[in-house]
């Protein structure tokens, strides 16, 4: 094997998922193993319309982040070792055509969200650990076509963050990563009236908040810490 990563790609459409398994976002049943090629080549394919996609597992160098910058029909990037501040979001910001955004290991602040609202097709966006605030998760208010969230950061709890995240009305997956949302902030999640699947991560919920959840939300599939929720309508057809 050549040093190019190896990596699976997760394709769109995927089925519904077993315990313990990451969301659609991140991984699926029907998947393609592809050899990488440098970023380089990539983003030249890109240009030429041979691809749609950047995957990289080391950081960008300063001429691969200069050569991303407007760059046209780019509709996928997956950043394996993501950025270090706010300051490169400025790049992502000018992506016309981008619609999956994941950033890894990726410390952004509001500052760096209110940048990511400039990427108007953003359908799918995933920082699992990021630095922002429930006023970084408003500014993506004004994204209409987003329709999946994979999301924690430190400096998100109790609930206000439900209470943000209830502002994203078109959402179909969420993800909340070590987030403690509370029961209250469980309650504001029943206003996302188009929630197909909630992923929770250390949320410090209550069976009594979760009974009053899925009284609101019986069709909802749900995780709870890497398993099904035992009144999770999905459980026991993996």
């Amino acid at each position: 094997m050549s040093r190019h990563l190896v990596i699976v790609i997760a394709l769109v459409g995927a089925g519904p998922l077993g315990c313990g398994r990451e969301p659609a976002a991140e991984r699926s049943d029907d998947a393609t193993v592809l050899e990488l090629p440098p970023v380089v080549v990539q983003i030249a394919a890109v240009r030429t319309g041979k691809s749609m996609r950047v995957i990289a597992e080391h950081p960008l160098s300063d001429a691969e982040w200069e050569s991303l910058r407007g760059l046209a029909r780019l509709k996928e990037l997956v950043l394996e070792r993501g950025v270090a501040d706010d300051g490169r979001a400025k790049i992502l910001a000018s992506l016309p055509d981008l619609e999956r955004l994941v950033l890894r290991e990726s410390p952004l602040t509001d500052a760096g969200f209110e940048r990511l609202a400039a990427c108007a097709k953003l359908h799918d966006l995933n920082v699992p650990k990021a630095a922002c605030t429930p006023d970084g998760i408003r500014a993506l208010v004004g994204l209409e076509q987003l329709r999946s969230l994979r999301l924690g950061s430190p400096a998100l709890a109790g609930p206000d963050v439900c209470a943000a995240i209830a502002e994203l009305r078109h959402l179909r997956t969420l993800h909340l990563i070590d987030v403690p949302i509370g029961d209250e902030g469980l309650r504001s999640l029943t206003q996302l009236d188009g929630l197909e699947t909630l992923y929770l991560d250390g949320a410090g919920v209550s069976d009594d908040a979760w009974t009053g959840y899925f009284e609101a939300r019986p069709h909802v599939h749900v995780h709870v810490d890497q398993a099904h929720h035992d009144r999770d309508p999905a459980r026991g057809h993996d």
